[in-house]
């Protein structure tokens, strides 16, 4: 074994590797010398070729002498070891902290968790359209912000490009209750624990979104007519939507097993309420019915043309209402007439015929009444008869005050 040779240092030397060399000399490996509780000790540092020197060899023995005479800190080559050993175990635990940290607030990028919502919820009718207006109105401005950015300021930016584009105050309603399921939807799963920014978004903004327009029997009669021309299962779900007040998903997700001609009854399961019920077959669907072909209990009634479930209704629908002219010159979008039209006007012919707004919610499968009154109306003839009441009342009050005596 190699001769130790001392340093300049007292307390520090060195050996000479036999064969090995660090640049032009020999490596070196050094050690230090130290009396610890009345006894001599020798440690040893390390290799040239691993960065040791005379000088950090100094620097070292001087350390431990120093805590040695404070009484504080490492007194020994070993404990100062176990404490740097600790110290880069704290570091690297430290830093894994923070990339988990960071990884996790990476999944609470609006994208990264409107891409997890759509995952999950990939069973729901409404998701193409919500997947629309993510991609065109919150996706440019909020996509690569964390949920924690998102800030009031940031929503009043989206609000303010979609009235820019035209956008009407419902379509923004609809983003923000797209942006605040986003939200509850993170927050259910521990990626998010703050408030969310929609609370006070368009607070003070009411919207009246009631579909104002209802078809007539008669005009009813005649797009119906229409649409039969050139669809006979399209003409189908129109009839049975203006005889029943379904709504189309309602209509598309059928199955004939759900179809009892025997006893008069469509059952609708899973609608928009959550809560099955069933729907009385007025005689003219009893006789549709009657007159198609039912296929296997699971099968769809009114499939699509691919054999799927329909996600929306045919073009037929909107080409024979502008055939017709029903929605001509009209720019309200409460005034237009679109399929949901269809449900709208079998619940005002409901109210017109009498029925009462209670049983009308039944059919409908409204949990509130106050839902089924944006779809009723009364007829000119009932507002007509009404007003006559009251200029009877005013008329017989005025000819009091004024001393009038009737026939004068």
């Amino acid at each position: 074994m190699a001769m130790w040779i001392k340093c300049k240092t007292p307390g520090v030397r060195f050996r000479k590797h036999g064969t090995r060399k660090h640049g032009v000399k020999f490596d070196q490996y050094f050690s230090i010398r130290y009396r610890v509780n009345g006894k001599q000790k020798e440690e040893g540092l390390g290799w040239a070729s691993e960065g040791w020197t005379e000088s950090k060899a100094a620097a070292t023995l001087a350390e431990l002498k120093a805590n040695k005479t404070v009484g504080r800190g490492p007194m020994t080559l070993s404990e100062k070891r176990q404490q740097e050993q600790a110290k880069r175990k704290g570091e690297a635990a430290k830093q894994k902290s923070l990339e988990q940290e960071k990884n996790r607030l990476s999944l609470t990028l609006m994208d990264k968790v409107f891409s997890s919502y759509c995952a999950d919820n990939s069973h729901k009718q409404s998701l193409k359209a919500e997947k629309s207006c993510y991609e065109n109105w919150v996706q440019p401005s909020l996509g690569q912000k964390r949920l924690d950015e998102i800030v009031l300021l940031d929503l009043e930016r989206v609000r303010k490009n979609m009235s820019k584009a035209g956008k009407s105050a419902r379509s923004i309603q609809y983003i923000k209750a797209i942006i605040r399921q986003l939200f509850n939807y993170a927050i259910e799963r521990d990626l998010y624990s703050g408030t969310i920014p929609t609370k006070y978004f368009l607070k003070k903004q009411k919207i009246d979104n009631r579909r104002q327009r209802y078809l007539s029997p008669e005009d009813a009669d005649i797009l119906l007519e229409k649409i039969r021309e050139v669809s006979e299962q399209t003409y189908r779900i129109c009839l049975l939507s203006l005889n029943t007040g379904m709504r189309f998903g309602e209509i598309a997700s059928l199955q004939w097993h759900h179809v009892n001609t025997v006893q008069r009854s469509i059952t609708v399961l899973d609608p928009k309420n959550g809560e099955t019920r069933n729907v009385y077959m007025t005689d003219i669907i009893l006789d549709m019915f009657k007159s198609m072909d039912a296929g296997p209990p699971t099968d769809l009634v009114f499939p699509s043309k691919r054999g799927g479930k329909m996600q929306s209704i045919s073009k037929t629908f909107a080409r024979s209402v502008e055939t017709l002219g029903f929605n001509h010159d009209i720019t309200d979008r409460r005034m237009k007439v679109v399929f949901h039209t269809l449900r709208h006007s079998w619940a005002s012919w409901m109210v017109n015929a009498g029925i009462e707004v209670p049983v009308i919610a039944k059919i409908l499968g409204h949990k509130s009444l106050v839902m089924t009154m944006r779809y009723s109306h009364v007829n000119d003839t009932s507002v007509r008869n009404a007003m006559q009441v009251l200029d009877q009342q005013q008329s017989r009050s005025s000819e009091k005050v004024l001393g009038i005596t009737p026939g004068s």
